[in-house]
């Protein structure tokens, strides 16, 4: 125990010093696992301590980490979430993709004319599919946020309300059980909702440390997703949990071959 409040004093003496620490740095520094320092930024969050956001935490009051910031951080881990989602298209698919560094690391990861069309909301993700020739590629409009790395707000969502695609790849800041999918902004929140909406089917695919997080506002329930995908070392009681939920969608581990 002792030696755990004393891991804790330490993340805390750090985030207010430095104003931010990585959970993979920690995990090194501590020589112990990444589930064991987002258990331990979960608790000190819910005791105002720190904040935590993606990746690891920062100090209350402190400026989120922009889009290109994010971009490249767990770039590993978001390669195997990638290959995973490039999975769950099917040939001739148009696909709505959301902003975010992991569907960054998808659309990277698709083959040219798999999917006959590409929708999004990101001019980072229309730009990294720029060398396709087999696949269209388009552009929703709006006001552009650096922080989201993507067009949003009321102009963008009545566009999404006039399509009808085959997969809509949907990313979110938090997701629990219970609450279901969560979002840091309101606008954003009402974005996401339009596209999973918009889909015939709907897939998220989820880092370690954004379940269980307490996303301030709500997307929808979990239920309106078809298919989640994870990684492979995600908790195997949160797992359990979240195939117990009524209606859950199918859970798909990354990187980890189905016996």
């Amino acid at each position: 125990m002792q030696l755990a409040e004393e891991r804790r004093q330490h993340i805390i003496d750090t985030v207010q010093q430095q104003g931010k620490v990585l959970a993979a740095e920690l995990a090194q520094r501590f020589n112990t696992s990444e589930d064991t320092i987002r258990r331990d930024l979960r608790e000190l969050d819910a005791a105002g301590l720190l904040r935590r956001v993606h990746g690891g935490a920062m100090r209350r009051g402190g400026a989120e980490p922009s889009f290109g910031q994010r971009q490249d951080s767990d770039a590993a881990r978001k390669h195997l979430l990638a290959q995973a989602l490039v999975e769950c298209v099917r040939p001739g698919d148009t696909v709505l993709v959301d902003a975010g560094t992991t569907n960054l690391a998808f659309a990277r990861a698709l083959p040219d004319g798999l999917a006959a069309a590409i929708v999004t909301n990101s001019p980072q993700i229309a730009l990294a599919l720029g060398e396709l020739r087999q696949t269209r590629v388009m552009l929703l409009g709006g006001q552009y946020s650096a922080y989201a790395g993507a067009v949003l707000g009321a102009h963008t969502v009545a566009e999404i309300g006039r399509l009808r695609v085959d997969l809509a790849v949907v990313g979110v800041c938090s997701l629990e059980a219970e609450r279901g999918l969560g979002a840091s902004d309101a606008e954003e929140a009402a974005l996401k909702a339009a596209m999973l909406a918009a889909g015939s089917r709907r897939v998220v695919a989820v880092l370690n440390e954004r379940l269980e997080a307490a996303g301030p506002f709500l997307i929808g329930p979990l239920q309106q997703v078809d298919q989640l995908v994870l990684e492979a070392d995600a908790a195997p009681a949160l797992l359990e949990r979240l195939r117990g939920t009524e209606g859950a969608p199918e859970i798909k581990l990354a990187g980890k071959v189905r016996p």
